[in-house]
């Protein structure tokens, strides 16, 4: 009798899970496997770019290579090979494929450097981290640039159940996981909260660092602009309404101390936009997305502290 208890445990374990998985697939719907928006459903990042073809995205055609990256194929006679990913910022909402940040690098590098575009507008740290490791083979980034900050701080909403269920990877697409992203995205929402909070953003970005680091790469930090840092802005200079700990403040000092923690270096963002002269009209389209002269001002900031630590056009690597 002592020996069928924990049969009888198993079996009501099973039993329940049986349950919970039927429940989940029943209320829960799954990822939609076809996208109208462009985009490429992908089982495990909710989208993908779509790649090896031209999507439209907000009004303007936008050239994928066979990597899933915006712009061209990666260059196999680079010496060096420069990774930038976040989200639609550094992928270039509302600006042309030749007027990205990374193609403004592109052009001030020269051709002894590959500066590939891994922004994808929505995309979380956590997402960002799937992409580096799917492309990470055949790249080798001897940097990798991180600009990921606006949709982790961004309020979770209905429709970011997709970004929930790609933290739990394969169990994401079971019934369980259907329920336990659904649950965890109410939760997020019932509570005001970001996409990632941050002890969940630190974590992905340390894990971005040295998973970076321990591939003999270098890392960088970008603090994205937003309309709050220029003094045109009508919100320039108030209090945030976020509670301690929930605020762009914060999650621009979490990105900070992990650069300082791994080494990395990090550049400021709004610092460098203000230095170039730009004000936030001049800057930004609204209140995230660079304009052309704002991805220009970037770009220019980046490339300088590139030089300044001699990563770039000292002994290029070819990895």
């Amino acid at each position: 009798m002592t020996r069928s208890k924990p049969l009888l445990s198993l079996i009501s374990l099973v039993l329940v899970l049986a349950v919970l998985e039927g429940v989940g697939r029943a209320v829960v719907p799954p990822p939609p496997e076809m996208r109208q928006d462009g985009f490429a459903a992908d089982p495990v990042l909710g989208w993908a770019l779509p790649a090896g073809t031209t999507m439209t995205w907000r009004n303007r055609p936008a050239a994928i290579n066979r990597l899933g990256l915006r712009g061209p194929e990666p260059r196999p006679d680079a010496q060096q090979t420069i990774l930038i990913v976040g989200d639609s910022s550094i992928f270039g909402d509302g600006v042309s494929d030749t007027e990205t940040l990374a193609a403004q690098m592109n052009r001030s590098l020269g051709p002894s450097v590959d500066v590939q575009n891994g922004g994808v507008p929505g995309y979380t740290c956590r997402q960002s981290r799937i992409l580096i490791e799917r492309v990470m083979t055949e790249l080798k980034p001897d940097v990798l640039i991180a600009y990921n900050q606006h949709s982790d701080f961004r309020r979770a909403s209905s429709e970011d159940r997709v970004i929930v269920a790609a933290n739990w990877g394969a169990l994401g697409h079971t019934g369980i996981g259907r329920l336990l992203s659904a649950g965890m995205l109410w939760n997020r929402m019932r509570t005001n909260g970001s996409n990632l909070d941050r002890s969940e953003y630190e974590a992905c970005l340390t894990a971005m660092a040295d998973a970076q680091r321990s591939t003999g790469g270098k890392m960088m930090f970008v603090v994205p602009i937003t309309e709050v840092d220029f003094p045109d802005s009508p919100f320039y200079g108030e209090p945030e309404p976020e509670a301690p700990g929930k605020r762009l403040t914060d999650y621009r000092a979490s990105m900070a101390a992990v650069a300082k923690a791994s080494g990395a270096l990090l550049v400021d963002g709004p610092a460098v936009t203000i230095a170039a002269g730009l004000t936030g009209n001049g800057a930004l389209q609204d209140p995230v997305h660079p304009t052309v002269a704002g991805h220009a001002a970037l770009s220019q900031g980046i490339v300088s502290a590139l030089r300044d630590a001699k990563w770039v056009g000292n002994s290029p690597s070819k990895r």
